[in-house]
């Protein structure tokens, strides 16, 4: 249950939470890529392009932190075509083609749901703080302010610049700090059990899990929802 009395700021995840119905991003790129191509891309086909792709952009630090959402999703579309064509995973004729063609494609996807959490938005500023802690490549807020969505939150930590990265529990305990609030008063929403809701369960937080279908077997009590417009009912 949620102690609606102690809540006092809401601490968002980014990707996956704000920009998607609680969808992962790999699933994401795959029904991209699957349009693009015009064939149906299996989950095995993507997944080593997809993971090298994040491991490298944390590694080598290639996003600058003046990228938009598209420069952002080009520069790792633009990895993981690379990968893809010198694998010889995917019929990829055109790769520079398909990596705008697909960074297009997630770009307008992220975009669309990051419009449509607005309202809420707009609606839980008027009662709480609200901030964001992402896991990110150093540039989340040039992206929240191509997506209009800086002047909703008091602050944003990003993993890169902190130099802390999601499940440490320590990135949501710097990110508390920053706003001079204890962790009870805190409700944190996200869509990674591993990355958001446990870390913030661990430090004393309030949880709210993000999930593109409600757990039937849901064991460890938190509570789930599927749009982030359910907040408005439990708040």
């Amino acid at each position: 249950m949620i102690d609606k009395k102690g809540i006092e700021a809401i601490a968002f995840d980014f990707g996956g939470t704000l920009d998607s119905p609680f969808k992962h991003w790999f699933t994401i790129y795959l029904e991209a890529y699957s349009k693009v191509l015009d064939t149906t891309v299996e989950k095995e086909q993507l997944l080593d392009a997809y993971i090298k792709t994040e491991q490298m952009l944390e590694r080598e630090g290639l996003i600058a932190s003046d990228f938009d959402l598209y420069q952002t999703q080009l520069t790792k579309t633009n990895l993981q075509v690379e990968f893809l064509v010198e694998e010889d995973i995917l019929p990829i004729s055109s790769p520079q083609e398909c990596a705008e063609e697909v960074a297009n494609y997630v770009t307008y996807y992220a975009t669309k749901w990051a419009q449509k959490s607005k309202p809420v938005l707009e609606y839980l500023k008027s009662k709480y703080r609200l901030f964001v802690v992402s896991n990110y490549y150093g540039n989340l807020e040039s992206v929240l302010e191509g997506l209009s969505l800086t002047s909703y939150f008091s602050s944003l930590t990003d993993s890169t610049v902190a130099n802390l990265r999601k499940p440490d529990p320590a990135l949501w305990q710097l990110a508390i700090n920053q706003e001079g609030l204890q962790p009870e008063n805190v409700l944190v929403v996200g869509d990674s059990l591993k990355n958001d809701i446990l870390p913030a369960l661990s430090i004393g937080c309030q949880a709210i899990h993000g999930v593109e279908n409600i757990h039937t077997e849901n064991t460890d009590g938190v509570i789930e929802i599927t749009h982030l417009k359910q907040l408005l009912e439990i708040l």
